[in-house]
């Protein structure tokens, strides 16, 4: 774990650039979050929410500005793997997609990468994995295999992974967007639990119930750009651009 100050944020960007080829993605983008805070990223398609994500974890690289996570200066050009590994250790992601291993059982799915990345005993590692399998409601699947499940259990699935690292920060990148609409409330509840218990939580989302009731604080991006952020009373209850209003009328 990386001691940081109380008042030092757990994660800080400036003026954030980011391009494809000649396709500016993120033009400037600039916050800071700190310890505990859930942070809802909402905005239309392809405005950079998600590319901001995988910047932050490095996913991406970037072409300017700067970035601080955890106490550590991160550059914006290629990392080494130790640097790589020491970042991802702390930062836990959840993707669209589930990316379990087909041939694994759940248990083995969550064994693993404590166990070869930590290399932790293995009897710690299997009490981790169903410790985290019971707190996401699925304690009872430890033996099926990822084709037996639901996607929302997949998805539970992949959170309990991550929590299987013990980190800093749980980054969701739109982790309801690949479910049937009767599958997602079960993933919004784990989040929802996840929230109260005190995970810093950066959230890439199209779900407006849930950045507005379990957030701290929301970014509405557009064109690369944070264009408003705030509280969600303000940002859902008295949007100040034309673009957020339009956004928000169209939910």
């Amino acid at each position: 774990m990386i001691a940081t100050s109380a008042a030092e944020p757990i994660l800080q960007c400036i003026d954030l650039h980011k391009s494809y080829g000649e396709q500016a993605v993120l033009n400037g983008v600039s916050t800071r979050v700190q310890a505990g805070e859930v942070v809802s990223i909402i905005g239309p398609s392809g405005c950079g929410k998600s590319t901001f994500l995988r910047c932050l974890n490095r996913l991406e690289d970037f072409e300017r500005g700067q970035l601080r996570v955890l106490g550590r200066d991160i550059a914006g050009g290629p990392l080494g793997w130790r640097q790589l590994r020491a970042l991802r250790l702390q930062v836990g992601m959840v993707f669209q997609q589930f990316n379990l291993f087909p041939h694994l059982t759940v248990l083995e799915n969550l064994v693993l990468p404590p166990r070869r990345v930590l290399r932790l005993p293995l009897a710690e590692c299997h009490d981790r994995a169903r410790r985290h399998l019971a707190q996401v409601g699925l304690a009872e699947r430890a033996g099926a295999y990822p084709g037996q499940l639901s996607g929302g259990q997949k998805q539970r699935v992949a959170i309990a992974r991550s929590l299987c690292m013990n980190p800093e920060v749980m980054m969701f990148d739109e982790p309801t967007s690949a479910l049937d609409p009767e599958l997602v409330d079960e993933v919004l509840q784990v989040m929802r639990l996840l929230a109260e218990s005190g995970m810093t939580m950066l959230v890439v989302t199209h779900e407006m119930r849930f950045a507005r009731e379990v957030s701290s604080r929301v970014l509405f991006f557009n064109n690369g750009r944070i264009e408003e952020q705030g509280a969600p009373e303000a940002v859902f209850g008295a949007p100040r651009s034309e673009r957020l209003r339009s956004f928000l009328r169209r939910r």
